[in-house]
């Protein structure tokens, strides 16, 4: 249990009073979870805990469908990667610069999490892990905003390994990383302080890498890389990394391979190749139709989406 005004590690502070000085989501909770519902001993993980960093004056939250419009990603890797979430895979984001995008994309695909999934803010430096005694596996979605030593509100050392013990025992994890694709990744996560053994990076199913850069005077930022990571059958202690789509130089139009998408939510979904396909294919006629629509904002494409759930199967197809 967390209590206010800990000291830990020459720092002392009041939660509550943290939350609300940099948290701007303090007060709010997922619409997949009560209003009043507290796990974890009391910590309120549904609340998100300085999400955004170190902005005192966050980003405006944006949707999928926002960043669709913006180029960030076409509508096929847009369709899969909120697939991904919807079947509550693990995926981490990153970006070797600062303001790259990396919460604003995870926050985006944060609204296809399905219905009664119980989001679970970690709390950086002053996480107990409460959750892992109140909240069941199969329903959590643990959530770091980034594996990290820069801020308390971060994870790190000791707590990244607990993190990734969580998550081989069911725990589904999204966070973000300053790296440049999943080689980085493996290779921060293993070496001191993280020290996260090898067997245990298996729990990571995809890395999706952005940039961020100018093109004709204007600043973009788009997805260059994504990349499914499954254990080798042939040696369970070793992850092996599959590109999904790639992009170089920034401008350059997404290089995805289709199969491979459609493969992996097979496995997710545990379906065949031809419902996965069809999958795939609703999903990004959906999105490309709110995009057409002018749904953009978060709460509208939550809606739309709320919408699209509620309709038998065979009237959205």
């Amino acid at each position: 249990m967390i209590v206010h005004g800990v000291v830990e590690c020459g720092l002392a502070r009041d939660e509550s009073a943290y939350d609300t000085m940099h948290n701007p989501h303090a007060g709010t909770t997922s619409p997949s979870v009560p209003a009043d519902e507290q796990l974890g001993g009391g910590t309120q993980y549904a609340q998100p805990f300085g999400w955004w960093g170190y902005h005192w004056t966050p980003p405006e939250p944006r949707s999928i469908v926002w960043l669709l419009r913006a180029g960030a990603l076409d509508a096929q890797l847009a369709a899969f990667l909120t697939l991904a979430v919807e079947a509550r895979r693990s995926l981490i984001v990153v970006a070797s610069k600062h303001e790259a995008g990396k919460t604003t994309l995870l926050t985006a695909l944060l609204d296809f999490l399905p219905a009664g999934t119980h989001p679970v803010y970690l709390r950086g430096w002053y996480e107990r892990f409460a959750f892992l005694d109140s909240v069941p596996a199969e329903q959590a979605y643990v959530l770091c905003n980034e594996i990290s030593g820069h801020l308390p509100t971060y994870m790190w050392g000791d707590g990244v390994r607990r993190v990734f013990d969580a998550a081989a025992q069911g725990y589904p994890l999204a966070t973000t990383m300053h790296a440049s694709n999943a080689k980085d990744v493996f290779e921060q996560l293993a070496a001191y302080p993280l020290d996260v053994p090898t067997r245990r990076l298996g729990v990571i199913d995809l890395v999706v890498a952005l940039e961020v850069g100018y093109i004709n005077n204007a600043v973009v930022r788009r997805i260059t890389r994504v990349e499914r990571v499954a254990i080798d059958e042939a040696d369970t202690d070793t992850p092996r990394v599959t590109v999904l789509a790639s992009r170089e130089p920034l401008r350059a139009a997404l290089d995805t391979h289709p199969g491979r998408l459609v493969a992996a939510l097979a496995r997710w979904y545990a379906c065949t190749d031809d419902a996965a396909a069809t999958m795939l294919a609703r999903r990004e006629r959906r999105l490309e139709a709110w995009s057409r629509a002018g749904l953009l904002t978060p709460g509208e494409v939550r809606a739309a989406l709320a919408a699209d759930r509620n309709q038998p199967r065979d009237e959205t197809s």
